[in-house]
């Protein structure tokens, strides 16, 4: 974490620089002391599509950019959200930087430079606000306990935090972000960091199940779009966080999981790491289903067994072969054969999304993407992924699921045989009362 003479700088950061902000709209978005007051997102978006902004989802609860039109002070930053709620703009979020986007900050050189970025935009805050800086201290109920810093104005406040590991040789940044919003009665803390902690009482999820014409899908989960990043793991489980009222980041969970941007994420390790700090934010991850790797060697001999009456080709089932590589091997329709051939594993996938959906409680789904024909597909080619089932029908026997690819994504349809055969496992994260 900082070190404390770099945190004393930082408070008085303010006295030292002077910094006059240009004529740059999201500077002057950040100054704005009516953007809380007035306006809707609709007029948002007409004012600040030039800077990239797109909605997140058909739910219009939040927008997103990338665009590199977004400086304050000339300062680039990066993935910039802004969260609506009944339609009035409620949250400001600014990724300054974070390792999923920017180039790893390490070693001593990454400590003076992240230390740099950090009094650099205490300058820009104490500039912007024109009062005094107070330090909040490490966040111990956030996922990655991230150290922050808050000014506050009579109407709104700024809240700059920060989170790394090590201290100079093995140092490793992992984000530095600014979040901006009003202030109603309560202090920034008390008022936005008490409302992130708040987990929905599981007897109220059921509520947000919507049935019309033989669907039933989970409305209101919110959409995390994980870019070009390999976070698909991450991604998926800060939306289930956020549906449940818990504000944490696709970011704060890479770092938690050690997640790679290029490489994705290891949904086990995640699991894992998840399953830790569950109790803190109220809930527990459960296991509704997953494929073992005796599981894997099983199937590719089933697999083989029906491509030869089939007569397609064979997938290796050596003993000094990885059988996790098969599934991107596998041909749909043998792989259908292989199995649905006993039925019994299928009919408890059915029943554990019909459960699990009927509570309210979205599935955390581990599939091989590439295999069957989907629809609204990306350029991504066969390989793992992580996605939510967020709903069926039964009368079609399909599933509804939604991907972390921002809007157009939130929800789309599959059938249920070919939902099974391409998937890895099956989770869900739960309210524990």
């Amino acid at each position: 974490m900082l070190a404390s003479k770099t945190l004393k700088s930082l408070l008085l950061a303010g006295s030292l620089l002077s910094y006059s902000l240009s004529a740059e709209p999201l500077a002057d978005l950040l100054k704005s002391a009516t953007f809380f007051t007035e306006g809707t997102g609709e007029e948002f978006m007409s004012e600040y599509k030039g800077l990239g902004f797109r909605w997140n989802s058909a739910a219009k609860a939040s927008a997103r950019s990338l665009d590199r039109d977004l400086v304050v002070d000339g300062n680039k930053v990066g993935e910039t959200i802004v969260f609506f709620k009944e339609g009035k703009p409620s949250l400001i979020q600014i990724s300054i930087y974070n390792r999923g986007d920017d180039k790893l900050l390490t070693g001593s050189s990454g400590l003076e430079k992240f230390n740099s970025t950090l009094t650099d935009w205490a300058a820009i805050l104490d500039e912007v606000t024109g009062v005094e800086k107070v330090r909040r201290g490490r966040d111990n109920k956030s996922a990655v306990k991230a150290d922050g810093v808050i000014w506050s104005l009579p109407d709104r406040a700024y809240l700059l935090e920060y989170s790394s590991t090590g201290r100079s040789g093995d140092f490793e940044g992992q984000f530095i972000r600014l979040r901006v919003a009003p202030v109603v009665q309560q202090s920034f803390l008390e008022e936005k960091m008490a409302e992130e902690k708040t987990t929905a009482a599981k007897a109220s999820l059921p509520d947000n199940v919507v049935r019309e014409d033989g669907d039933v899908y989970i409305s209101g989960i919110p959409m995390v779009d994980q870019g070009g990043k390999g976070y698909c793991a991450v991604a998926t489980a800060a939306r289930v966080f956020n549906y449940y009222g818990v504000q944490v980041t696709m970011h704060e969970l890479a770092q938690l999981a050690g997640a790679d941007p290029n490489q994705g994420t290891n949904s086990t390790l995640m699991l894992e790491q998840i399953g830790k700090l569950a109790g803190r934010f109220k809930t527990r991850v459960k296991e509704h289903d997953a494929l073992e790797y005796s599981d894997m060697t099983d199937l590719s001999e089933d697999y083989n067994r029906a491509a030869k009456k089939m007569d397609k080709r064979l997938v290796p089932e050596s003993d000094n072969y990885n059988h996790w590589g098969n599934f991107d091997r596998f041909d749909p329709e043998v792989l259908k054969a292989a199995r649905l051939r006993s039925g019994g594993d299928l009919a408890k996938f059915e029943r554990e999304v019909y459960r699990s959906i009927d509570a309210g409680i979205p599935l955390l789904w581990g599939v091989t993407v590439g295999i069957f024909e989907e629809p609204k597909w990306i350029s991504q080619s066969r390989g793992g992924h992580m996605r939510l089932i967020i709903g069926y029908n039964a009368d079609d026997r399909t599933i509804m699921f939604s991907d972390s690819w921002g809007a157009g994504h939130e929800r789309k349809v599959l059938g249920m045989d070919e939902a099974f055969c391409m998937t890895h496992g099956l989770h869900s994260i739960q309210p524990i009362k």
